[in-house]
């Protein structure tokens, strides 16, 4: 019988090692632990910023697009779609803690009114690093008494920026401010002529819309706006006519004024944040904001109060954690939309509103990032010389605290003189005509005279158009002939739109 041969053992020699393992060096496994340790802590590093982000803007709020291919060449005025554009055929969204709109005897807004109790809140909470830093803004500083001005004069000269207010829109105040501050009564009958023209142009529901076609004009307007943002078209609106004195109380307008505030509430969504009336633009949130904050100012009506202060509270959550604002809540800032919520947090303070401190600050270091020649000129998104963004970059810089006197704003300044008062650009003259005044220097008069004059001999004399403007301006092409006459409704208002900033409030007024 055959001998069965020998059996081979099976060699796994892979198993062997994961059973019994060889015994590595204390060194070998010490230098393995400490690069595994720091690819770790590198990979953590690398994804902070992303967390970071997506910390700070996990809440309610519309997540924001990558681009926006209508603005992104070039800083607008208003310039992408509501995405309510039927709005005429949509219900509107109310406010449901707003207190009733009042108006005067016999007057009524269209849209609905609402009432509440409720109480205006402190600065939103603010769910961002700095958070716990942030110091409230009471109210308006306090203006010290002139000491030195002259019987009958309305302000004296200082170099701190303590002036700015809304005195100047009474009656008196604004006759003695024309008087003395570069008006002449023909520049008064242009602006009395386009305020009549754009409370013509009013929709039954109280707002105003930048295309003509439709509405109480059907049409008979040329440049009609393509913009469909009804919350940016009445608070541009709404702006010349407070500018002018006229409130949802008092003046020629008060009607107009009532329905139009009405309006903004009924388009107000409460969020935890605020009252968002972007309505697909911050441009429409800062807007809507500077005009409830001085509607408020103006009138003192305590209805006004809780919906000025939610609209500003939804602009300090909104605010990048770089201090800018753009399109969408979320993006980093640009200076053309920064400087409209800068003015609406410096309206929400003359108005005794709640803004924080911080907000402010925040604001002036994205400034910073986007200035030139040591602050005396501004870029859009970065560090250049740019016409409208060294205006608006100005003219915040002055309401952040610098001096009259500071080289900085000297030298911007002359730069704004030397390019000159533009006879097309309507948004830089806006900003530019504010900065030249509030300065108050030697280059005030010729500026002030060569674009009155302009205003005046160019605004419409005939037709359906009468009393209107429109420019050649890429700009506010969007916003169409509505846009161009509210712009230069503030242009020739400046003498008493805002006491110049650097001068004391007066007691004679």
């Amino acid at each position: 019988m055959a001998q069965k041969p020998a059996a081979v053992p099976l060699r796994l020699p892979w198993i062997r090692k994961r059973l019994n393992p060889p015994r590595q060096p204390l060194a070998r496994w010490a230098t393995c632990t400490v690069v595994s340790l720091a690819l770790h802590v590198l990979l953590l590093y690398l994804l902070a910023p992303w967390w970071v982000n997506a910390f700070e803007w996990h809440c309610d709020l519309p997540s924001p697009p990558q681009s926006n291919p209508v603005l992104d060449h070039q800083p607008q005025v208003v310039a992408f779609q509501s995405p309510n554009p039927n709005l005429d055929e949509e219900p509107l969204v109310e406010l449901q803690s707003a207190p009733e709109l009042r108006t005067p005897a016999g007057t009524a807004p269209e849209s609905a009114a609402i009432e509440s109790t409720a109480t205006i809140p402190q600065a939103p909470e603010i769910d961002v690093p700095w958070a716990g830093r942030i110091e409230l803004h009471d109210a308006t500083p306090s203006i010290p008494e002139p000491t030195n001005a002259e019987t009958g004069s309305l302000m004296a000269p200082t170099h701190l920026p303590v002036g700015g207010g809304f005195e100047g829109r009474t009656a008196d105040a604004r006759g003695k401010l024309v008087s003395e501050r570069g008006g002449t009564p023909q520049s008064e009958a242009a602006v009395n002529a386009g305020l009549a023209w754009i409370v013509a142009h009013q929709h039954a529901d109280g707002s105003w819309r930048f295309s003509h076609d439709v509405g109480p004009c059907a049409g008979r307007c040329r440049n009609s706006g393509s913009e469909s943002s009804t919350t940016a078209a009445t608070a541009l609106a709404l702006l010349p006519l407070l500018g002018a004195g006229h409130t949802p109380l008092d003046g020629d307008y008060a009607p107009a004024v009532a329905r139009g505030l009405g309006y903004l509430q009924s388009r107000m969504v409460l969020t935890q944040h605020g009252g968002d009336v972007q309505e697909g633009t911050m441009y429409g949130q800062g807007l809507a904001a500077i005009a409830l904050c001085e509607a408020y100012a103006l009138s003192n009506d305590e209805s006004l109060k809780l919906p000025a202060q939610q609209a500003i509270n939804f602009i300090v959550h909104t605010q990048h954690f770089r201090g800018g604002w753009r399109y969408f809540p979320g993006q980093p800032g640009d200076t053309t939309v920064l400087g409209w919520q800068w003015m609406a947090l410096k309206s929400g303070q003359l108005a005794g509103l709640s803004v924080p401190r911080e907000t402010l600050l925040r604001a002036g270091e994205f400034l910073d990032t986007v200035q030139s020649d040591g602050g005396s000129a501004y870029g859009y998104q970065g560090p250049e010389v740019e016409r409208s963004p060294t205006a608006v970059g100005l003219l915040c810089r002055m309401y952040s605290g610098w001096r009259r006197n500071d080289p900085r704003l000297t030298r911007g300044v002359e730069r704004l003189a030397v390019w000159g008062a533009s006879f097309d650009d309507m948004y830089f003259n806006y900003y530019a005509t504010q900065v030249l005044h509030h300065q108050e220097g030697a280059n005030w008069p010729a500026w002030n005279e060569r674009l009155r004059e302009h205003l005046i001999a160019t605004q419409a004399k005939s037709g359906h158009e009468t009393g209107s403007w429109h420019f050649a301006d890429p700009h506010t092409t969007p916003g169409g002939r509505l846009c161009d006459t509210a712009l230069a409704l503030m242009i020739l208002e400046v003498y008493y739109r805002h006491l110049p900033l650097y001068g004391m409030k007066a007691v004679d007024f």
